[in-house]
């Protein structure tokens, strides 16, 4: 078995100092730190999971991993599984990496010492996802298909939510629909892969002024909308947007610009946010099953930690929902 002390031998390092690269440490020059990354790999060593987590204990605890906890979905995300881990027995650690490297991502999952993780991260590279699971540390990812040994995933079908949601749009007479991005992402690639289906399907035109970039937040949205009444940019029928935040960010500027939703210019959403029906007017959306996805995720990862069945993984995929509220209406 390879040891921690082969490692430093291989890089040419003291025992502490690759201890420090596999924890995070960060008083290691990036050249002495890509060393021991190399030695690690050249030697496929693992570090020993088992006994970290008794070191920190950790046993019976889950570690949720994400790159953001801001927003009606991430709260509904985190509520859903605090509470299947509260009923479980199970403590949960939350880890939130921002703008981190997938290297760094991966050395905060193998250094928490959790016993099980959920991960929704689209940073964490499928090489770092292999080291991870030569552990054996069970992990279920949220919205990235992923399964082998030890690893599960729960994913929502994107694709089959935007294109009932601007076929919705077509149906109702609309024939000129913009859409608004979220970040560059898995959800918003599939999002806008329907999108532009549902238009090619019905010989419908992609207006490159009509495709904006509001990066999931409402603000951004909001922008993105004024810019185009700067711009002279003739309104389109209806917009699809990526999320939820983003559609009321572009009702918002819609409305502040004298044009009224829905009886000039339609709106969707995605995901079904807490506050979508509270709007004024409540906004039609594809319901995005977040308290499920968060749910499902944690029973699948407590299966697995308490070897229950068979180690291999599974792919669940659970299907959207239009909600048909005020803002959008047939277009005369």
């Amino acid at each position: 078995m390879v040891t921690i002390k082969d490692v430093a031998r291989e890089a040419g390092v003291a025992i502490s100092t690759v201890s420090n690269v596999i924890n995070q440490v960060d008083n290691v020059s990036d050249r002495t730190k890509q060393r021991v990354l190399d030695a690690i790999e050249k030697l496929k060593y693992v570090p020993n999971f088992n006994a970290r987590s008794l070191k920190s204990n950790k046993k019976n605890t889950v570690g949720l991993f994400l790159s953001s906890i801001q927003g009606d979905y991430y709260r509904q995300l985190l509520q859903a599984v605090h509470l299947q881990c509260k009923m479980a027995g199970y403590m949960l650690n939350i880890y939130v990496s921002n703008e981190n490297t997938s290297e760094e991502i991966y050395g905060m999952i193998l250094s928490s010492g959790v016993e099980g993780a959920i991960i929704m991260n689209e940073s964490l590279s499928d090489d770092y996802i292999e080291r991870i699971a030569r552990t054996h540390m069970p992990m279920v990812f949220i919205d990235r298909k992923q399964s082998g040994e030890h690893i599960s995933s729960v994913t929502v079908d994107n694709y089959s939510g935007a294109f009932m949601g601007v076929e919705y749009l077509v149906k109702q007479g609309h024939r000129r629909i913009g859409y608004i991005h979220g970040i560059e992402s898995i959800d918003d690639s599939e999002r806008f892969r329907g999108f532009l289906e549902v238009l090619e399907k019905y010989n419908l035109p992609v207006e490159e002024d009509l495709i904006l970039n509001g990066f999931f937040e409402e603000v951004v949205a909001y922008g993105e909308i004024r810019q185009l009444f700067a711009k002279g940019v003739v309104l389109p029928d209806a917009f699809f947007c990526a999320n939820d935040e983003m559609a009321w960010g572009c009702i918002r500027a819609l409305q502040s610009a004298g044009v009224t939703v829905p009886e000039q210019v339609s709106v969707i959403g995605f995901d079904n946010s807490m506050l979508a029906e509270h709007y004024h007017p409540a906004l039609t959306t594809i319901g995005n099953p977040v308290t499920e996805m968060g749910t499902k995720s944690a029973l699948e990862l407590f299966r697995m930690m308490r070897k229950e069945g068979e180690p291999e993984g599974r792919e669940v995929c659970l299907t959207p929902s239009l909600i048909v509220r005020d803002t959008c209406m047939v277009k005369l």
